[in-house]
């Protein structure tokens, strides 16, 4: 199993750069830094995070790594990702994504063990702006005997994007015994200029996850 994963990660990095040697592509690096690192409802790490990306774009391709570090250094706090979406334009109706990540917590377990790698198919739709609804299903298809699936609806208002997510049955990665929405909330963020080549993201989001009966409150800012 650890030998598979590690070809198919060195398949995905030579893929990576043989494609974007051959193909004119446009390359994005950023950063954000958090005030804390929620997903789905749940925290990780406790700590702020800092949270590193690269992105590969050839046409509707986008091939890319992101990754969360624990400021203090907490081991749950430390995520490196893969990941590849294709997205399909209509002209007037939005458009429509298929795409799957690979989730991996490398400390402990190892980065080229089997244990540490989470596969999530998904499928994600975004509407036109008469129609600003979007809508995800993901599900997991490795190391969760579960098959965990998540599902979130988000609604763009403007100043404001709205969002609640779900879990449709008994969960163990979603700490649920049933059906039960883990995340519920908005977010908004604002472009601050600095220069006419250089800006900053102000991000701040507040989610509950009803199922968990937490709240938080997430600010940060993006390079």
């Amino acid at each position: 199993m650890k030998n598979r994963y590690f070809k198919v990660i060195t398949l995905l990095v030579a893929g990576l750069f043989f494609t974007v040697g051959e193909v004119k592509a446009q390359v994005d690096l950023g950063v954000e830094v958090m005030s804390r690192y929620v997903w789905r409802g749940a925290d990780f790490g406790n700590s702020p995070s800092i949270q590193p990306e690269i992105t590969a774009s050839i046409g509707n391709l986008e091939i890319g790594t992101w990754a969360a570090f624990a400021t203090t250094g907490n081991p749950d706090g430390t995520e490196v990702d893969w990941f590849a979406t294709y997205t399909f334009e209509t002209e007037n109706a939005g458009s429509f994504e298929i795409g799957l990540t690979d989730y991996t917590f490398p400390v402990g377990s190892g980065y080229f063990s089997s244990d540490a790698h989470f596969l999530e198919a998904g499928v994600g739709y975004s509407g036109a702006e008469a129609f600003p609804i979007s809508i995800f299903a993901g599900m997991f298809l490795t190391n969760d005997d579960d098959s965990s699936v998540y599902i979130e609806v988000g609604y763009d208002t403007g100043p404001f994007d709205l969002f609640v997510g779900f879990t449709p049955a008994e969960s163990e990665l979603y700490g649920t015994t049933g059906a039960g929405i883990i995340n519920l909330g908005f977010g908004t963020s604002h472009e601050l200029q600095v220069s006419n080549t250089f800006s900053i993201d102000l991000i701040a989001s507040v989610m509950a996850n009803p199922y968990e009966d937490t709240l938080f409150f997430v600010f940060g800012i993006g390079f």
